[in-house]
Order: structure tokens, then C-alpha cells, then sequence
């Protein structure tokens, strides 16, 4: 009889003794560092119709090929997804499973994140962002609550992102990098100065002037000593020909970098279009108030630039044109008032000669630089080329150099 009562018991406990030994025996081995052994005790609870639903199955799953992942003699790269995918499956059928898949979770985002390093330097720009991509949902998990508190994951999750929108950018997704970057800017991550340029090179590139011009000013404010930020902010203002205001922030530029020729350049660009307004037509507008400081500065900015660039073949243009324009306005005054006095044309006349005699020596510089490798002229610089021929041309016929003019009216020709 008590036989028959044991036998009873035995067999009323074999089978939930056999739906448990398979989650045992991977626990006892993971515990042990024996991922091999483990892995068939884990594959099969996954499997088990018993256990197939049950989250611990799916974690020890999951903990088994995260250990292959990290062995490296095993040469298992890809488990790692396989480990991800059931760690996903585990929160998948409990949602709130304890803090024990916390560290495995971030040990997988910190192999993603090594993985997604290393497709970036491969240029393999989709699967690095795909890589970095993961962690940030990692660290999302549960509405963000179960890594709120964990800052050395939140610093990599912020990694990730970053390099996730860089990813997406050079893959050609502009879009998704510039919304990666909104928002950690959004957020408050505003220690990288690398993602400010990044978000305006991709505005810039696609000719999102207003989005752009936040970002700079954003920038700005957060970096006010950055000189990168305060270059792409003339750079802006240039590019879209916005000038009010432009000329102040040339100088602060250059009060930081007196010697850049490129805003020394711009600097003078600028004053010569402000002092010589114009109409469709071309003709010169009456002066602004302050023509004198303006001629003054561009003067001044020129003669700098070209002592630190004496080659500088275009700039030694516009430089003869502040004078070039100059001598044009005192003429345009004898033709604009032709009831003047004899002492007022004479003294137009005399000081349009004197600001074109001013003119030629700059005009005459830059010819002979361009014209020493007229064949190796970029587009942009035969535009230049050309005009200052005509200038001198013209110079050259008013002053009655024959010669000199005949030698411009062939090297014209010889352009077409």
C-alpha cells in the first residue's frame, strides 16, 4: 500500500519536475560560466510547448548566446542579435521583468555600440546607424523608466545617437540625421559643437535657410567664443545676401583673427557694394551718410589683406574698383548736372581722373597675374579676367595710351 502511494506521488511530480529542469540546468550552468552546456538545456525550454511562454526561458535564451557573443575564441559575431532578439522576446511576455536583464541589456548596447564603430569606419553608414539605432531603443525600454537612473548608459545612449545621425547623414538620409540632432539639442546635449555644425551643413545643403539660421543662432549663444559659429554666421549672411548688420560682425570677426585675408576680403566687398548703390541699370545712386567711413574701411581692408596675399589676383579687382566706382560717381555728377559751373565740373572731372589713376596700378596687378596662366583659369576666374581687360581698356583709351589699349583689345578678342 505504500508502495502504491509513492509510486502516486512520483508520478504526479515528473512532469513538472521535467518543465523545470531544462530552466535549472541552464541557470546552474550560466552560473557555472558554462554557456556550451547551457545553450541546450536554454534552446530547448524556449522550444518546450511547457515553457515557450514563460519570460525566464527566453532570458536564459537570451543570456546563453550573449555569452557566446562574448567569447571570442567562439567567432560568433551575429549571436548578438540572437541574444537581443530573445531578451526582447523576454520583456515581450513580461513587460516589468526584473532588474536581472538590466546589465545584459546594456552589455548589448555596448557591443552594438562597438559594432556600430566599426561599420561607421568601414563606411558601412546603414548598418552603423542600424547598430547605434538599437541602443537608443535599449535605453527607451519601458517608457525609459527601467535606465533612468543608470548615467554612465545614459552617456552612451547620447554616443549613440550622435553617431546614429551621423550615420544617416552620410548614407544620404539628411532628414533622420537632422531630426537625431533637433532633438539632443532639444534635450539640452549642447556640449558637442560637432552636432551644431553638422545640423547647419545639412540645412545649408538643402537650402533650409530659416531652419538653418536657428541653429546658428543657437549656436552662437551657446558657444559666444566659438569662431567656427561666427564664420558660418557671415558665411550665412553672404550666401543669402543679407547685409544689414553683416559689416559689424566682419569686424568683431576679425578683432579675433586680424590677419584672415577671407574676412579682410569680405570686409572690403561689403563696404564698396554699400558705398556704390545702384539702380537695374547700373547707374551709381546718390552716396550714403556714411560713404567716407565706408570707402575708408574697404581702403584699409584691401591694402591689408593684399600685404599678407600679394598673389591675390581677384582681389586686386575689387580693389581697383572702389576707385573704378569712385571716378565713375564724379563723372556721373558732370553728366547729372549739366548747368554746374566750370569750377565744379572741373573739380568732377579732376577727381574722377585722380580716383581712376588710383585704379589702374590694381587693375594692371591683377591682370598679370591671371594673364601669366590664362589657360589654367578656374570658371569662376575668367569672369574676372575678362573685366578687368574691359577696365583697363577703357582706362587706357581715356588716358590716350594707344598701345596699351590695342594690346587689351587683342587679349579680348583672344577670349572669344
Amino acid at each position: 500500500m505504500k508502495l502504491l502511494v509513492f509510486i502516486a506521488i512520483c508520478a504526479f511530480v515528473t512532469p513538472v519536475f521535467a518543465q523545470r529542469i531544462n530552466l535549472d540546468s541552464a541557470r546552474i550552468y550560466l552560473a557555472q560560466d558554462n554557456y556550451t552546456k547551457a545553450m541546450p538545456f536554454a534552446n530547448e525550454a524556449a522550444k518546450n510547448a511547457k515553457t515557450k511562454d514563460d519570460p525566464e526561458a527566453w532570458f536564459l535564451r537570451g543570456m546563453v548566446y550573449l555569452s557566446l557573443t562574448m567569447d571570442e575564441t567562439a567567432k560568433s559575431p551575429n549571436s548578438i542579435t540572437e541574444a537581443y532578439g530573445y531578451f526582447l522576446k523576454t520583456l515581450t511576455l513580461k513587460p516589468d521583468y526584473g532588474m536581472e536583464i538590466n546589465k545584459p541589456l546594456y552589455s548589448v548596447a555596448i557591443i552594438k555600440f562597438n559594432r556600430g564603430s566599426a561599420f561607421f569606419a568601414e563606411k558601412s553608414f546603414e548598418r552603423a546607424y542600424n547598430e547605434f539605432a538599437e541602443i537608443y531603443a535599449i535605453y527607451k525600454m519601458d517608457g525609459g523608466k527601467r535606465f533612468k537612473d543608470n548615467k554612465e548608459f545614459k552617456a552612451v545612449e547620447i554616443d549613440a545617437r550622435k553617431n546614429a545621425a551621423y550615420s544617416a547623414n552620410n548614407s544620404g538620409r539628411s532628414k533622420v540625421a537632422a531630426t537625431l540632432l533637433e532633438d539632443l539639442i532639444k534635450e539640452g546635449i549642447t556640449d558637442d559643437t560637432h552636432v551644431y555644425e553638422t545640423l547647419i551643413d545639412i540645412y545649408d545643403a538643402g537650402k533650409n535657410t530659416t531652419e538653418e539660421l536657428a541653429v546658428i543662432n543657437g549656436a552662437r549663444k551657446q558657444f559666444p567664443d566659438n569662431q567656427t559659429f561666427r564664420i558660418m554666421e557671415i558665411n550665412y549672411y553672404i550666401g543669402n545676401g543679407i547685409r544689414e548688420g553683416l559689416q559689424a560682425k566682419l569686424e568683431e570677426a576679425l578683432k579675433l583673427e586680424p590677419e584672415n585675408t577671407d574676412l579682410l576680403f569680405h570686409l572690403g566687398e561689403l563696404c564698396i557694394e554699400t558705398a556704390f548703390p545702384a539702380d537695374a541699370q547700373g547707374k551709381l545712386l546718390a552716396q550714403p551718410a556714411n560713404f567716407e567711413q565706408l570707402y575708408a574701411t574697404a581702403e584699409n581692408s584691401y591694402t591689408r589683406a593684399l600685404k599678407i596675399s600679394p598673389d591675390a589676383a581677384a582681389q586686386y579687382y575689387d580693389f581697383g574698383m572702389l576707385y573704378y566706382n569712385h571716378s565713375r560717381w564724379f563723372g556721373q555728377q558732370v553728366d547729372d548736372n549739366p548747368t554746374a559751373g566750370d569750377k565744379a565740373v572741373s573739380e568732377w572731372t579732376a577727381k574722377s581722373s585722380e580716383e581712376l589713376a588710383k585704379a589702374l596700378p590694381h587693375f594692371e596687378k591683377a591682370f598679370s597675374l591671371m594673364d601669366a596662366k590664362a589657360n589654367l583659369l578656374t570658371d569662376s576666374e575668367k569672369p574676372v579676367y575678362q573685366n578687368t581687360m574691359i577696365a583697363l581698356r577703357q582706362i587706357y583709351t581715356r588716358n590716350g595710351d594707344a598701345a596699351k589699349k590695342e594690346k587689351m583689345d587683342k587679349a579680348i578678342e583672344k577670349m572669344k
